[in-house]
Protein backbone atom coordinates (compact mmCIF):
# COMPACT_ATOMS: atom_id res chain seq x y z
CA UNK A 1 0.00 0.00 0.00
CA UNK A 2 3.06 2.57 0.74
CA UNK A 3 4.50 2.09 -2.31
CA UNK A 4 1.02 2.85 -4.25
CA UNK A 5 0.57 5.69 -2.14
CA UNK A 6 3.84 6.81 -2.95
CA UNK A 7 3.44 6.36 -6.60
CA UNK A 8 -0.02 8.21 -6.62
CA UNK A 9 1.52 11.29 -4.86
CA UNK A 10 4.74 11.43 -7.15
CA UNK A 11 2.06 11.54 -9.92
CA UNK A 12 0.25 14.63 -8.38
CA UNK A 13 3.51 16.24 -7.32
CA UNK A 14 4.66 16.40 -11.12
CA UNK A 15 1.75 17.48 -12.39
CA UNK A 16 1.21 20.05 -9.62
CA UNK A 17 4.54 21.20 -10.61
CA UNK A 18 3.97 21.37 -14.76
CA UNK A 19 0.89 23.49 -13.95
CA UNK A 20 2.88 25.99 -12.46
CA UNK A 21 4.62 27.79 -15.67
CA UNK A 22 1.76 28.16 -17.42
CA UNK A 23 -0.43 31.16 -15.44
CA UNK A 24 3.31 32.36 -14.60
CA UNK A 25 4.28 32.77 -17.89
CA UNK A 26 1.29 34.37 -19.25
CA UNK A 27 1.82 36.95 -16.35
CA UNK A 28 5.40 37.69 -17.78
CA UNK A 29 3.85 37.83 -21.31
CA UNK A 30 1.65 40.66 -19.96
CA UNK A 31 4.78 42.40 -18.16
CA UNK A 32 6.98 42.35 -21.49
CA UNK A 33 4.19 43.47 -23.62
CA UNK A 34 3.86 46.90 -21.85
CA UNK A 35 3.92 49.80 -23.88
CA UNK A 36 3.71 47.53 -26.97
CA UNK A 37 3.89 49.72 -30.05
CA UNK A 38 2.95 48.62 -33.83
CA UNK A 39 6.30 48.17 -36.24
CA UNK A 40 6.60 51.23 -38.28
CA UNK A 41 6.94 50.86 -42.17
CA UNK A 42 9.88 51.62 -43.61
CA UNK A 43 9.12 51.90 -47.12
CA UNK A 44 5.68 52.53 -48.88
CA UNK A 45 5.18 51.53 -52.44
CA UNK A 46 4.35 53.89 -54.98
CA UNK A 47 0.60 53.56 -56.34
CA UNK A 48 1.96 52.50 -59.50
CA UNK A 49 3.95 49.81 -57.65
CA UNK A 50 1.63 47.94 -55.69
CA UNK A 51 1.90 44.29 -55.89
CA UNK A 52 -0.72 42.12 -56.90
CA UNK A 53 -2.58 40.53 -54.18
CA UNK A 54 -4.70 37.35 -53.65
CA UNK A 55 -7.55 37.09 -51.27
CA UNK A 56 -8.41 33.55 -50.59
CA UNK A 57 -12.24 32.99 -48.26
CA UNK A 58 -12.17 29.27 -47.78
CA UNK A 59 -16.04 28.47 -47.20
CA UNK A 60 -18.24 25.44 -46.15
CA UNK A 61 -21.74 25.95 -45.75
CA UNK A 62 -21.30 29.55 -44.58
CA UNK A 63 -24.85 30.78 -45.81
CA UNK A 64 -25.99 32.87 -43.22
CA UNK A 65 -22.44 34.73 -43.51
CA UNK A 66 -21.48 34.95 -46.71
CA UNK A 67 -23.16 37.59 -48.44
CA UNK A 68 -22.48 40.10 -45.82
CA UNK A 69 -18.73 38.89 -45.84
CA UNK A 70 -18.13 39.29 -49.72
CA UNK A 71 -19.61 43.08 -49.41
CA UNK A 72 -16.95 43.51 -47.03
CA UNK A 73 -14.05 42.59 -49.19
CA UNK A 74 -15.24 44.50 -51.99
CA UNK A 75 -15.00 47.38 -49.85
CA UNK A 76 -11.11 47.16 -49.32
CA UNK A 77 -9.00 49.68 -50.66
CA UNK A 78 -6.87 48.77 -53.27
CA UNK A 79 -6.08 49.12 -56.96
CA UNK A 80 -8.48 46.72 -58.59
CA UNK A 81 -6.20 45.26 -61.56
CA UNK A 82 -4.45 44.28 -58.99
CA UNK A 83 -6.57 42.47 -56.99
CA UNK A 84 -7.73 38.78 -57.12
CA UNK A 85 -10.52 37.34 -55.18
CA UNK A 86 -11.23 33.05 -54.73
CA UNK A 87 -13.78 32.12 -53.19
CA UNK A 88 -12.69 28.45 -51.89
CA UNK A 89 -16.39 26.91 -51.71
CA UNK A 90 -16.45 23.03 -50.61
CA UNK A 91 -20.19 23.73 -49.59
CA UNK A 92 -23.08 21.20 -49.74
CA UNK A 93 -25.82 23.56 -49.07
CA UNK A 94 -28.00 26.96 -50.17
CA UNK A 95 -23.77 28.94 -49.79
CA UNK A 96 -23.89 28.07 -53.42
CA UNK A 97 -26.68 29.52 -54.66
CA UNK A 98 -26.11 32.81 -52.63
CA UNK A 99 -22.61 33.66 -53.66
CA UNK A 100 -23.21 32.86 -57.40
CA UNK A 101 -25.59 35.52 -57.35
CA UNK A 102 -23.06 37.98 -55.00
CA UNK A 103 -20.09 36.76 -57.50
CA UNK A 104 -22.12 38.36 -60.43
CA UNK A 105 -22.39 41.65 -58.77
CA UNK A 106 -18.94 41.97 -57.44
CA UNK A 107 -17.87 41.41 -61.13
CA UNK A 108 -20.13 44.16 -62.12
CA UNK A 109 -18.19 46.50 -59.72
CA UNK A 110 -15.37 45.60 -61.94
CA UNK A 111 -13.52 43.40 -59.34
CA UNK A 112 -11.93 39.83 -60.39
CA UNK A 113 -13.58 37.65 -58.51
CA UNK A 114 -14.21 33.87 -59.03
CA UNK A 115 -15.35 30.71 -57.60
CA UNK A 116 -13.74 27.47 -57.12
CA UNK A 117 -14.99 23.73 -56.00
CA UNK A 118 -13.24 20.66 -56.10
CA UNK A 119 -14.95 17.29 -56.14
CA UNK A 120 -14.37 16.75 -52.54
CA UNK A 121 -13.06 18.01 -49.03
CA UNK A 122 -9.97 16.69 -49.32
CA UNK A 123 -7.37 18.28 -46.95
CA UNK A 124 -10.14 20.25 -45.41
CA UNK A 125 -9.37 24.08 -44.88
CA UNK A 126 -5.71 23.23 -45.65
CA UNK A 127 -6.59 21.85 -49.26
CA UNK A 128 -8.52 24.21 -50.02
CA UNK A 129 -5.79 27.02 -49.38
CA UNK A 130 -3.57 24.74 -51.09
CA UNK A 131 -6.13 24.28 -54.11
CA UNK A 132 -6.48 27.93 -54.55
CA UNK A 133 -2.84 28.43 -54.94
CA UNK A 134 -2.79 26.73 -57.67
CA UNK A 135 -5.26 28.78 -59.49
CA UNK A 136 -2.98 32.08 -59.12
CA UNK A 137 -0.07 34.03 -59.22
CA UNK A 138 -0.29 36.57 -57.21
CA UNK A 139 2.93 37.61 -55.18
CA UNK A 140 0.40 38.09 -51.89
CA UNK A 141 -2.29 35.96 -50.64
CA UNK A 142 -4.41 37.29 -47.94
CA UNK A 143 -6.61 34.82 -45.98
CA UNK A 144 -9.78 35.46 -44.26
CA UNK A 145 -12.58 33.59 -42.81
CA UNK A 146 -16.15 33.58 -44.34
CA UNK A 147 -17.57 35.20 -41.40
CA UNK A 148 -14.50 38.03 -41.22
CA UNK A 149 -16.19 41.53 -41.14
CA UNK A 150 -12.89 42.88 -42.87
CA UNK A 151 -11.17 46.24 -42.24
CA UNK A 152 -11.53 48.66 -45.45
CA UNK A 153 -7.96 49.54 -44.91
CA UNK A 154 -6.61 46.41 -44.25
CA UNK A 155 -4.08 45.39 -47.48
CA UNK A 156 -3.08 49.77 -48.24
CA UNK A 157 -1.91 49.31 -44.70
CA UNK A 158 -0.56 46.27 -44.38
CA UNK A 159 1.26 45.39 -47.81
CA UNK A 160 3.92 48.19 -47.10
CA UNK A 161 5.51 45.86 -44.52
CA UNK A 162 6.66 43.87 -47.45
CA UNK A 163 8.09 46.32 -49.15
CA UNK A 164 12.21 45.27 -49.64
CA UNK A 165 11.76 43.28 -46.75
CA UNK A 166 11.78 39.53 -48.48
CA UNK A 167 12.72 38.29 -44.65
CA UNK A 168 8.94 39.05 -43.77
CA UNK A 169 6.99 36.06 -44.35
CA UNK A 170 3.59 37.52 -43.27
CA UNK A 171 1.59 40.08 -41.35
CA UNK A 172 -0.96 39.10 -38.84
CA UNK A 173 -3.57 42.00 -37.47
CA UNK A 174 -5.90 41.41 -34.20
CA UNK A 175 -9.36 40.09 -34.04
CA UNK A 176 -11.89 42.36 -32.87
CA UNK A 177 -15.80 41.05 -31.35
CA UNK A 178 -18.45 41.45 -34.01
CA UNK A 179 -20.38 40.00 -31.22
CA UNK A 180 -19.00 40.96 -28.31
CA UNK A 181 -22.39 42.10 -26.58
CA UNK A 182 -24.51 39.81 -27.99
CA UNK A 183 -24.47 38.26 -24.52
CA UNK A 184 -22.70 37.30 -21.17
CA UNK A 185 -20.93 34.39 -22.41
CA UNK A 186 -19.75 36.16 -25.42
CA UNK A 187 -18.68 39.02 -23.36
CA UNK A 188 -17.03 36.62 -20.81
CA UNK A 189 -15.15 34.21 -23.61
CA UNK A 190 -14.17 36.75 -25.64
CA UNK A 191 -11.77 37.36 -22.48
CA UNK A 192 -9.34 34.72 -24.03
CA UNK A 193 -9.49 36.04 -27.43
CA UNK A 194 -7.97 39.03 -25.95
CA UNK A 195 -5.32 37.66 -23.92
CA UNK A 196 -4.24 36.20 -26.95
CA UNK A 197 -3.92 38.69 -28.90
CA UNK A 198 -3.68 41.10 -26.58
CA UNK A 199 -0.86 39.56 -23.68
CA UNK A 200 0.26 36.58 -25.58
CA UNK A 201 1.11 37.83 -28.93
CA UNK A 202 2.50 40.95 -28.36
CA UNK A 203 4.58 39.25 -25.21
CA UNK A 204 5.99 36.67 -27.55
CA UNK A 205 6.91 39.27 -29.98
CA UNK A 206 8.92 41.30 -27.38
CA UNK A 207 11.08 38.37 -26.10
CA UNK A 208 11.55 37.46 -30.22
CA UNK A 209 9.76 34.16 -30.08
CA UNK A 210 7.61 32.42 -32.48
CA UNK A 211 4.43 33.39 -32.98
CA UNK A 212 1.69 32.00 -35.08
CA UNK A 213 -0.63 33.19 -37.85
CA UNK A 214 -4.59 32.63 -36.86
CA UNK A 215 -5.90 30.98 -39.35
CA UNK A 216 -7.64 34.57 -40.70
CA UNK A 217 -6.78 38.32 -40.66
CA UNK A 218 -3.44 37.99 -42.29
CA UNK A 219 -1.46 38.58 -45.56
CA UNK A 220 1.48 36.02 -46.62
CA UNK A 221 4.08 36.21 -49.57
CA UNK A 222 3.53 33.29 -51.27
CA UNK A 223 6.98 32.24 -51.51
CA UNK A 224 7.20 31.86 -48.00
CA UNK A 225 4.34 29.62 -48.19
CA UNK A 226 6.08 27.83 -51.07
CA UNK A 227 9.53 27.64 -49.51
CA UNK A 228 8.26 26.42 -46.17
CA UNK A 229 6.42 23.27 -47.86
CA UNK A 230 3.01 24.83 -48.35
CA UNK A 231 -0.65 23.87 -46.31
CA UNK A 232 -0.86 20.66 -44.97
CA UNK A 233 -4.02 18.72 -43.33
CA UNK A 234 -1.47 16.52 -41.05
CA UNK A 235 -3.04 19.11 -38.45
CA UNK A 236 -5.99 20.37 -38.22
CA UNK A 237 -3.42 23.40 -36.25
CA UNK A 238 -2.65 23.92 -40.20
CA UNK A 239 -2.06 27.81 -39.81
CA UNK A 240 -0.04 27.16 -36.64
CA UNK A 241 1.89 24.34 -38.21
CA UNK A 242 2.62 26.33 -41.63
CA UNK A 243 3.66 29.82 -38.98
CA UNK A 244 6.28 27.59 -37.44
CA UNK A 245 7.55 26.09 -40.07
CA UNK A 246 7.79 29.27 -42.08
CA UNK A 247 9.94 30.76 -39.16
CA UNK A 248 12.01 27.92 -39.02
CA UNK A 249 13.17 29.00 -42.67
CA UNK A 250 13.79 32.23 -41.32
CA UNK A 251 11.29 34.24 -42.37
CA UNK A 252 9.29 36.59 -39.76
CA UNK A 253 5.57 37.30 -39.38
CA UNK A 254 4.69 40.63 -38.13
CA UNK A 255 1.99 41.25 -35.90
CA UNK A 256 -0.17 44.76 -35.95
CA UNK A 257 -2.27 45.10 -33.14
CA UNK A 258 -3.72 48.36 -34.38
CA UNK A 259 -5.03 46.71 -37.43
CA UNK A 260 -8.40 44.78 -36.66
CA UNK A 261 -11.08 43.26 -38.76
CA UNK A 262 -13.87 41.87 -36.85
CA UNK A 263 -14.80 38.18 -36.43
CA UNK A 264 -18.01 36.53 -34.86
CA UNK A 265 -17.35 34.64 -31.18
CA UNK A 266 -18.75 31.39 -30.73
CA UNK A 267 -21.94 32.44 -29.29
CA UNK A 268 -22.70 28.67 -27.05
CA UNK A 269 -21.13 26.37 -25.33
CA UNK A 270 -21.12 23.68 -28.19
CA UNK A 271 -19.61 26.28 -30.81
CA UNK A 272 -17.20 26.61 -28.22
CA UNK A 273 -16.65 22.63 -27.69
CA UNK A 274 -15.97 22.34 -31.28
CA UNK A 275 -13.29 25.09 -31.65
CA UNK A 276 -11.64 24.61 -28.40
CA UNK A 277 -11.61 20.41 -29.35
CA UNK A 278 -10.32 21.02 -32.53
CA UNK A 279 -7.41 23.59 -31.28
CA UNK A 280 -6.16 21.01 -28.51
CA UNK A 281 -5.69 18.11 -30.65
CA UNK A 282 -4.35 20.58 -33.36
CA UNK A 283 -1.85 21.98 -31.46
CA UNK A 284 -0.74 18.50 -30.15
CA UNK A 285 -0.30 17.35 -33.30
CA UNK A 286 1.87 19.91 -34.17
CA UNK A 287 3.47 19.37 -31.15
CA UNK A 288 4.43 15.51 -32.66
CA UNK A 289 5.08 16.75 -36.43
CA UNK A 290 7.90 20.45 -35.51
CA UNK A 291 8.79 19.97 -31.92
CA UNK A 292 12.20 18.70 -32.71
CA UNK A 293 12.81 20.02 -35.95
CA UNK A 294 11.99 23.51 -33.77
CA UNK A 295 13.90 22.81 -30.99
CA UNK A 296 16.80 22.51 -33.35
CA UNK A 297 15.90 25.62 -34.86
CA UNK A 298 15.20 28.05 -32.20
CA UNK A 299 17.54 29.12 -29.33
CA UNK A 300 17.23 30.49 -26.22
CA UNK A 301 14.02 32.34 -24.91
CA UNK A 302 12.48 31.06 -28.18
CA UNK A 303 12.84 27.78 -27.16
CA UNK A 304 11.34 28.40 -23.59
CA UNK A 305 8.21 30.03 -25.33
CA UNK A 306 7.93 27.70 -27.93
CA UNK A 307 7.60 24.89 -25.73
CA UNK A 308 4.62 26.53 -23.71
CA UNK A 309 2.97 27.44 -26.64
CA UNK A 310 2.80 23.87 -28.22
CA UNK A 311 2.09 22.62 -25.21
CA UNK A 312 -0.62 25.00 -23.70
CA UNK A 313 -3.65 22.44 -24.30
CA UNK A 314 -2.05 20.14 -21.63
CA UNK A 315 -2.95 21.98 -19.32
CA UNK A 316 -6.30 20.35 -18.66
CA UNK A 317 -3.79 17.21 -18.86
CA UNK A 318 -2.61 18.08 -16.33
CA UNK A 319 -5.47 19.36 -14.15
CA UNK A 320 -7.27 16.55 -14.44
CA UNK A 321 -3.94 13.95 -13.46
CA UNK A 322 -4.03 16.88 -10.36
CA UNK A 323 -7.09 16.96 -8.70
CA UNK A 324 -8.17 13.27 -9.87
CA UNK A 325 -4.73 11.87 -7.90
CA UNK A 326 -5.21 14.61 -4.84
CA UNK A 327 -9.20 12.63 -4.64
CA UNK A 328 -7.51 9.39 -4.41
CA UNK A 329 -4.86 10.32 -2.08
CA UNK A 330 -7.39 12.11 0.20
CA UNK A 331 -8.46 8.38 1.24
CA UNK A 332 -5.04 6.98 2.15
CA UNK A 333 -5.15 7.54 5.83
CA UNK A 334 -1.05 8.10 6.25
CA UNK A 335 -1.84 11.09 3.52
CA UNK A 336 -0.91 14.54 5.45
CA UNK A 337 -3.27 18.07 4.61
CA UNK A 338 -0.26 20.01 4.84
CA UNK A 339 0.92 19.06 0.90
CA UNK A 340 -2.13 20.27 0.06
CA UNK A 341 -1.75 23.56 1.47
CA UNK A 342 1.83 24.13 0.41
CA UNK A 343 0.06 23.02 -3.47
CA UNK A 344 -2.89 25.44 -2.76
CA UNK A 345 -0.88 28.33 -1.86
CA UNK A 346 1.46 27.79 -4.86
CA UNK A 347 -1.44 27.49 -6.96
CA UNK A 348 -3.40 30.29 -5.45
CA UNK A 349 -0.38 32.68 -6.13
CA UNK A 350 0.00 31.58 -9.75
CA UNK A 351 -3.66 31.66 -10.13
CA UNK A 352 -3.07 35.38 -9.20
CA UNK A 353 -0.62 35.89 -11.83
CA UNK A 354 -2.69 34.73 -14.48
CA UNK A 355 -5.79 36.72 -13.84
CA UNK A 356 -3.50 39.74 -13.50
CA UNK A 357 -2.89 39.02 -17.39
CA UNK A 358 -6.31 38.69 -18.08
CA UNK A 359 -6.73 42.29 -16.64
CA UNK A 360 -4.18 43.78 -18.76
CA UNK A 361 -5.93 42.58 -21.86
CA UNK A 362 -9.32 43.57 -20.81
CA UNK A 363 -7.76 47.29 -19.99
CA UNK A 364 -5.62 47.07 -23.28
CA UNK A 365 -9.01 46.63 -24.92
CA UNK A 366 -10.46 49.69 -23.21
CA UNK A 367 -13.23 47.66 -21.76
CA UNK A 368 -15.32 48.48 -18.54
CA UNK A 369 -13.49 48.31 -16.05
CA UNK A 370 -16.16 46.35 -14.84
CA UNK A 371 -15.70 43.71 -17.15
CA UNK A 372 -12.90 42.15 -14.89
CA UNK A 373 -15.47 40.41 -12.92
CA UNK A 374 -16.40 38.34 -16.23
CA UNK A 375 -12.82 36.86 -15.61
CA UNK A 376 -14.56 34.56 -13.14
CA UNK A 377 -17.14 33.56 -15.60
CA UNK A 378 -14.77 32.59 -18.72
CA UNK A 379 -12.76 30.49 -15.99
CA UNK A 380 -16.23 28.78 -15.16
CA UNK A 381 -17.36 28.12 -18.77
CA UNK A 382 -13.73 27.24 -19.49
CA UNK A 383 -12.95 24.49 -16.81
CA UNK A 384 -16.04 22.87 -17.82
CA UNK A 385 -13.69 22.03 -21.40
CA UNK A 386 -11.11 20.32 -19.79
CA UNK A 387 -11.74 16.67 -20.48
CA UNK A 388 -12.58 17.34 -23.75
CA UNK A 389 -9.92 19.62 -24.37
CA UNK A 390 -7.63 16.98 -22.53
CA UNK A 391 -8.50 14.26 -24.62
CA UNK A 392 -8.23 15.87 -27.54
CA UNK A 393 -4.75 16.73 -27.30
CA UNK A 394 -4.03 13.26 -26.07
CA UNK A 395 -5.52 12.06 -29.37
CA UNK A 396 -3.58 14.57 -31.17
CA UNK A 397 -0.21 13.01 -29.76
CA UNK A 398 -1.08 9.78 -32.01
CA UNK A 399 -3.26 10.47 -34.90
CA UNK A 400 -2.62 12.98 -37.72
CA UNK A 401 -4.79 15.08 -39.29
CA UNK A 402 -8.94 14.00 -38.72
CA UNK A 403 -12.23 16.34 -39.97
CA UNK A 404 -12.15 19.52 -39.46
CA UNK A 405 -15.26 20.27 -38.00
CA UNK A 406 -15.38 23.95 -38.46
CA UNK A 407 -16.78 26.58 -35.70
CA UNK A 408 -20.85 27.53 -36.84
CA UNK A 409 -20.90 31.03 -37.97
CA UNK A 410 -24.94 32.65 -37.26
CA UNK A 411 -23.89 36.38 -38.59
CA UNK A 412 -24.39 37.56 -34.80
CA UNK A 413 -23.64 41.12 -33.84
CA UNK A 414 -23.98 43.40 -30.70
CA UNK A 415 -27.54 44.06 -32.58
CA UNK A 416 -28.85 41.21 -31.90
CA UNK A 417 -30.29 39.82 -28.40
CA UNK A 418 -29.89 36.95 -26.97
CA UNK A 419 -33.24 35.63 -27.48
CA UNK A 420 -33.73 37.09 -30.75
CA UNK A 421 -31.72 33.63 -32.73
CA UNK A 422 -32.01 30.54 -31.63
CA UNK A 423 -29.08 28.22 -31.92
CA UNK A 424 -29.78 24.58 -31.38
CA UNK A 425 -29.03 21.22 -32.77
CA UNK A 426 -29.65 17.82 -32.17
CA UNK A 427 -26.40 15.93 -31.03
CA UNK A 428 -26.04 12.83 -30.09
CA UNK A 429 -24.42 11.69 -26.45
CA UNK A 430 -20.34 10.73 -27.33
CA UNK A 431 -18.07 8.86 -25.48
CA UNK A 432 -16.11 11.83 -24.11
CA UNK A 433 -19.30 12.55 -22.31
CA UNK A 434 -18.99 9.44 -20.15
CA UNK A 435 -15.43 10.69 -19.29
CA UNK A 436 -17.03 13.72 -18.24
CA UNK A 437 -19.42 11.48 -16.32
CA UNK A 438 -16.54 10.06 -14.40
CA UNK A 439 -14.59 12.59 -13.96
CA UNK A 440 -17.36 14.34 -12.10
CA UNK A 441 -17.83 11.52 -9.66
CA UNK A 442 -14.13 11.27 -9.18
CA UNK A 443 -14.40 14.97 -8.19
CA UNK A 444 -17.32 14.56 -5.74
CA UNK A 445 -15.74 11.68 -4.20
CA UNK A 446 -12.57 14.21 -3.55
CA UNK A 447 -15.08 17.08 -2.41
CA UNK A 448 -16.83 14.88 -0.04
CA UNK A 449 -13.66 13.19 1.54
CA UNK A 450 -12.63 16.70 1.85
CA UNK A 451 -15.24 18.15 3.85
CA UNK A 452 -15.03 15.14 6.32
CA UNK A 453 -11.69 15.90 6.88
CA UNK A 454 -12.21 19.34 8.51
CA UNK A 455 -11.57 23.31 8.20
CA UNK A 456 -8.37 22.88 7.03
CA UNK A 457 -9.07 21.34 3.52
CA UNK A 458 -11.48 24.38 2.90
CA UNK A 459 -9.69 25.55 0.24
CA UNK A 460 -8.73 22.17 -1.40
CA UNK A 461 -13.55 21.97 -1.59
CA UNK A 462 -13.48 25.65 -2.47
CA UNK A 463 -11.34 24.30 -5.85
CA UNK A 464 -13.78 20.77 -6.22
CA UNK A 465 -16.61 22.98 -6.00
CA UNK A 466 -15.43 24.98 -8.77
CA UNK A 467 -14.58 22.37 -11.32
CA UNK A 468 -17.56 20.36 -9.99
CA UNK A 469 -20.45 23.08 -10.63
CA UNK A 470 -18.50 24.23 -14.04
CA UNK A 471 -18.27 20.39 -15.36
CA UNK A 472 -21.95 19.61 -14.37
CA UNK A 473 -22.98 22.70 -16.46
CA UNK A 474 -21.20 21.76 -19.54
CA UNK A 475 -22.86 18.13 -19.11
CA UNK A 476 -26.75 19.62 -18.63
CA UNK A 477 -25.42 21.80 -22.17
CA UNK A 478 -24.65 18.41 -23.81
CA UNK A 479 -27.54 16.43 -22.83
CA UNK A 480 -29.88 19.32 -23.71
CA UNK A 481 -28.34 19.36 -27.05
CA UNK A 482 -29.04 15.47 -27.30
CA UNK A 483 -32.69 15.92 -26.22
CA UNK A 484 -33.73 18.84 -29.17
CA UNK A 485 -35.72 18.69 -31.71
CA UNK A 486 -34.74 21.33 -33.27
CA UNK A 487 -31.56 21.48 -35.94
CA UNK A 488 -29.54 24.40 -36.24
CA UNK A 489 -28.59 24.80 -39.72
Amino acid sequence: MDYLFLFILSINIISGILLLPYPLNIFLLAISSHKWKDPQVTEYYEESEFPSVTIQLPVFNESRVIQHTLLNISKLIYPRNKLHIQILDDSTDQTSTIMEAEVSSLKKKGLNCEIIRRSNREGYKAGALANGLKHGTSEFVAIFDADFIVNPHFLERCIHYFKNNDHIGAVQTRWAHSNLNYSLFTRSMSIGLDGHFLVEKIGRKKRNAFITFNGTGGIWRRSAIEESGGWSSTTLAEDLDLAYRTQMNGYEIIYLRDITSLQEIPPTIRCWIIQQSRWAKGFSQNLRKNFILFWKNARGKSRIQGTIHFTQYFVPVFIIINTSTSSVLLYFPQFKGEMFFIFGLLFSIAAIFGVLAYIFAILRAKRPVTNIILILLFLFWGAGLIVRMGLGALNGLWRKGGEFVKTPKFGLSDNYKSSSIIIREKIPLDKIFIAEIVYIGIIWLGMMKALELGISYLSQVAFYLFLLFSMINLVISEILHAMSTHKEY
